[in-house]
């Protein structure tokens, strides 16, 4: 696995909630995090924890049916994707389900931080 492409103010984050026996669309709806909003400490922030989830990638996914992933992907400022990873829910640190639920919040303010 090659780690995630340094997070620059044209860089977007885009992350979603997949999997388990129950659909929420509220969970499920994807979350942008548009770099240009952060400071270049945030966006180093950020970049930690996306390596940090893509060492979880490795590791096995609990037994049950009821598993959720997180699909997290970094695109450019024309939408390419730069970089993607698949984890499960519970090997995401909890610092990036933090910007997760920020980003959310965000969303339903209108883009307000």
């Amino acid at each position: 696995m090659s780690h995630p492409p340094p997070l620059t103010p044209a860089s977007v984050v885009r992350l979603r909630r997949e999997g388990g026996v129950a659909h929420f669309p509220g969970l499920a709806r994807p979350r942008c995090i548009d770099c240009a909003r952060y400071s270049q400490a945030q966006r180093d922030e950020l970049w930690r924890l996306l390596s940090c989830a893509e060492a979880g990638a490795g590791q096995g996914e609990a037994p049950g049916a009821d598993q959720r992933r997180f699909s997290l992907r970094v695109e450019d400022a024309d939408g390419a994707t730069l970089w993607r990873v698949t984890v499960a829910e519970d090997a995401v640190p909890a610092g990036l389900l933090e910007w997760w639920r920020r980003a959310d919040a965000q969303a339903e303010n209108g883009g307000e931080p």
